[in-house]
């Protein structure tokens, strides 16, 4: 039986139903509204809020995380990647030895006896990032006559073991290659973390005292070093400072006219270095360095560094050989600049290291690891003080023959201008280029340790400002003549007013 609804009952049900969509339409309209929201909440159906109990605000809108970083740009000018400047002893198996040194530079075993030294002082070397240089200024200094078994390479890298155990790669600028430097017989010594400039200077000292060593020498890795094997040498490099010497003879032995190799008298950086201890303690003089183009090469007495309480490791590094020379000259520790070979401040590497043991198939060349914009170099040749002496090839090469000579003095006469061209492009624009190599090497992403090339060589500028900062409130002054320009005494640190506004 169907039962017919009635016409006004139809019409208000209609009526009630589009009154109801209306107020609803308009409720979901401005859903975003509190009045509203709380209303929607209520009805089931048109609520997103799968938990009727939660007062929450129903929205359509995901929430939103933290934003994504914002990348640096990458470098515009990155640098080439680098290969190992000696061949020799990287494509060669691990027997195979270097090659020999000139005969005229090959130290007697017990040289030091000569000198009054029960025990050759050792040469430490401080190594953190790029491996070329480092290779470099060690192969320099065994083939310029100093005894291999006398030099300490400090591996100052942060990344414990790893290179010991071969795990870092050639372009990772913390590589460092035990296996080479034991074929050419150098020791390696390793910090236990990565410690500043001043921090590694006292490892120096500590090491001096664990092995009873009175004196010490360290270098640099960014030096190119020879021995005076022609004799003579006038050539101002941009490191030079004058050389003190002790009286004529002393000045015509050291810097006017030395012997020659070959000739009576001649001499090695190494053996100028055992007669400069025996020179100093004969004289007996309260001395704290002898610098051989300042602290290119340097020569420690243990006691100066220990009346003067040590390097300060709140100084890190630029800054800290300011304080240090400062203590020195307050509490009457002389330092001199001594002649005993010749010392290129470099930047850049050779070609190939095996030039230094005078292979006449090797013809001598330097390439920057780093090198500038075409344009920005061409600028700097134009205004440069220091001159480079072009090759004929696109390394800089200084031969335009291959013929080189066999005989090895005058093959040395050819190195030596490298040594010289490579320290005139290191300062071919004052000092604002030469640590620009310390960027050398971009790689090593993924592997021990890892540190960002870009953020080591920031944090490094900082630290150095940092340094600078604490050493100028320490004495109250503003510059590296703490010792020269002002009254200052060593118990003054920390307690004295600024001498400048």
């Amino acid at each position: 039986m169907i039962t017919t609804m009635n016409p006004r009952v139809a019409r208000l049900s209609i009526l009630v139903f589009c009154v109801l969509g209306l107020a609803f339409g308009f409720l979901y309209a401005y859903r975003d509204s509190p009045t509203a929201s709380r209303l929607l909440q209520t009805i089931p159906i048109l609520s997103d809020d799968r938990s009727h109990s939660s007062n929450r605000p129903v929205t359509d809108k995901k929430p939103e995380g933290p934003p994504p970083p914002k990348y640096k740009p990458l470098p515009k000018n990155p640098p080439p990647l680098i290969t190992d400047p000696f061949p020799l002893l990287a494509t060669t198996s691990k027997d195979v030895l270097p090659p020999p040194i000139p005969a005229y530079n090959v130290p007697h075993p017990d040289l030091h006896h000569r000198y009054g030294l029960s025990r050759p002082p050792p040469l430490f070397i401080g190594f953190t990032r790029q491996w070329p240089m480092l290779l470099q200024a060690v192969v320099s200094y065994i083939t310029a006559g100093w005894p291999a078994s006398g030099i300490y390479v400090v591996e100052n890298t942060g990344v414990h073991n790893s290179n010991r155990a071969g795990r870092l790669s050639l372009q990772n600028p913390f590589f460092l290659n035990h296996t080479t430097l034991r074929r050419l017989g150098v020791n390696v010594i390793q910090t236990p973390v990565l410690l500043n400039f001043a921090q590694m200077q006292n490892f120096f000292l500590d090491v001096a005292y664990q092995e009873d060593h009175k004196y010490y020498f360290y270098s640099h890795q960014d030096v190119l070093v020879f021995s005076l094997e022609d004799g003579s040498d006038q050539e101002h490099r941009p490191g030079d400072r004058e050389w003190d010497t002790y009286d004529e003879e002393d000045k015509k032995a050291t810097v006017l006219n030395p012997s020659a190799a070959g000739e009576e008298g001649y001499r090695t950086i190494y053996e100028n270095c055992l007669r400069e201890i025996n020179t100093t303690a004969t004289r007996k003089e309260k001395w704290g360095f002898r610098w051989f183009q300042y602290d290119h090469l340097t020569l420690v007495n243990r006691a100066a560094l220990e009346a003067v309480g040590g390097w300060d490791s709140m100084i890190p590094y630029y800054g800290t050989d300011c304080d240090m020379n400062g203590k020195l000259g307050m509490d009457g520790w002389t330092t001199k600049h001594r002649r005993a070979g010749i010392i290129n401040d470099v930047s850049s590497v050779m070609a190939d290291l095996e030039a230094l043991y005078r292979n006449p198939a090797i013809t001598p060349g330097f390439v920057d690891p780093n090198p500038l914009p075409p344009d920005q170099e061409a600028s700097i040749k134009e205004k440069s003080k220091w001159k480079v002496k072009e090759g004929s090839n696109g390394e800089k090469a200084y031969s335009n023959t291959t013929a080189m000579p066999t005989d090895p003095k005058a093959y040395f006469r050819i190195l030596n201008q490298v040594g010289i061209d490579m320290g005139a492009h290191k300062y071919r624009d004052g000092d604002h280029q030469r640590n620009r190599w310390q960027k050398s090497q971009q790689g090593g992403l993924g592997e021990p340790y890892y540190y960002d090339p870009e953020g080591f060589a920031r944090a490094f500028q900082l630290l150095t400002g940092a340094g600078m900062r604490i050493y100028t409130e320490k004495w109250g002054h503003q510059g590296c003549d703490v010792a020269e320009k002002t009254q200052l005494k060593l118990q003054d640190q920390w307690r004295v007013e600024n001498d400048f506004e």
